[in-house]
């Protein structure tokens, strides 16, 4: 099988093939939402479930900062709260005639939300916020054995931070840290929303869940070698993408070493573990890979190639094959991991992972 050359393409931003992560049969809901986004899905899901809605215009601007009074709906929507005309609030920001006002009243009336004077609803809401709203409306309970870098005993937020994390509603924003002072946009909110979804789903169906097995990617992380650099093969696989991205007018990729250090990773573990395929039996999708070795991205993708015999050799194949060429040269793209290693039945594996953070 050595002289079998082989070739596979991924992307997270626009799909390029029909083999893996294909975009659903149906269209977007919204305009401005695609299949590969990191939070498309959980947008797809909590729209199917009239969970979350978008704009008149069609959008639904993922990356937009959720403000207070649309936290409100969103969480009285997965509470399937229905108005009630006949509550008021104490605060004095908001009026009866606002589209959030009846649910600010019920999730007041609930102990979600605490009274006061001021609601302040067109403020965005940050991470700690959010965290002591979801832990309050869903009851979520828990502690963690090694809390976030970031959040300390003194704040407030802590004890529904820990919560949060430890009903693995978040895992917070890598490196061991939560960021509580940083905004929750949209799209954050439904990635948010699905997983408390799941989560009460599979509390009341205990038996839908399997026990995790040693080696699951859902409980494990993994650590990226800080002294790791490039191989020569590598490098030269680099310079040759960027070659062809300035020939075809793009702007050339970052050589980044942890995405390589993820790459050559996956490169190994294909030899090790004898397959060829995006999917890893021990780490997951290429998107779960690097989730799990704590990269945070905005979009990524990932070609992999097995048999060839230099980086001229698979450079070619991948550029004459559309789905891998549209990876080399999507321009939404700003980083590249390469990962090469020598062996097992094709002789050669090859793993580009591309990234914008």
């Amino acid at each position: 099988m050595k002289n079998k050359n082989r070739l596979f393409s991924s992307i997270l931003l626009f799909l390029c093939i029909p083999f893996m992560f294909n975009a659903p049969a149906n269209a977007a809901s919204f305009s401005d939402t695609h299949p590969g986004e990191k939070a498309y899905t959980a947008i797809e899901e909590m729209k199917e479930k009239e969970m979350i809605a978008g704009f008149p215009d069609g959008t639904f601007r993922q990356y937009k900062p959720v403000t207070r009074a649309q936290s409100a709906i969103f969480v009285a929507r997965m509470l399937h709260i229905s108005p009630d005309a006949s509550l008021t609030t104490t605060f004095k920001d908001i009026s009866p005639g606002q589209a959030a006002y009846p649910y600010i009243a019920e999730l007041t009336n609930k102990g979600v939300f605490s009274a006061s004077d001021r609601f302040h609803p067109d403020r965005s809401l940050t991470r700690a916020e959010m965290a002591i709203i979801l832990v309050r409306a869903f009851n979520l309970q828990g502690t963690i054995d090694a809390p976030f870098s970031d959040v300390h005993d003194g704040m407030k937020a802590a004890p529904y931070i820990h919560a949060l994390a430890a009903t693995r509603i978040t895992t917070g924003t890598g490196n061991n840290r939560y960021d509580p002072y940083g905004t929750v946009t949209r799209g954050q909110m439904a990635i948010f929303m699905s997983n408390i979804d799941k989560y009460r789903y599979t509390n009341a169906n205990p038996e839908t869940q399997p026990e995790p097995t040693p080696g699951d990617p859902a409980e494990i992380s993994y650590e990226i070698d800080p002294n790791f650099a490039p191989n020569s093969i590598e490098q030269q696989i680099f310079l040759l993408v960027n070659q062809e991205r300035m020939e075809a007018g793009v702007n050339p990729l970052k050589l980044a070493n942890d995405l390589s250090f993820v790459a050559r990773v996956k490169s190994k573990d294909m030899r090790d573990q004898n397959y060829f395929d995006h999917q890893s039996p021990v780490y997951g999708s290429p998107f779960n890979m690097m989730n799990d070795f704590g990269l945070d991205y905005m979009a990524a993708g990932e070609n992999i190639a097995g048999g060839q015999d230099s980086a001229v050799a698979v450079m070619n194949a991948w550029m004459n094959s559309t789905g891998h060429r549209n990876n080399i040269l999507n321009p939404d793209f700003a980083e590249i991991g390469i990962g090469y290693v020598d062996g097992g039945s094709y002789g050669s594996y090859f793993t580009q992972m591309f990234m914008t953070r």
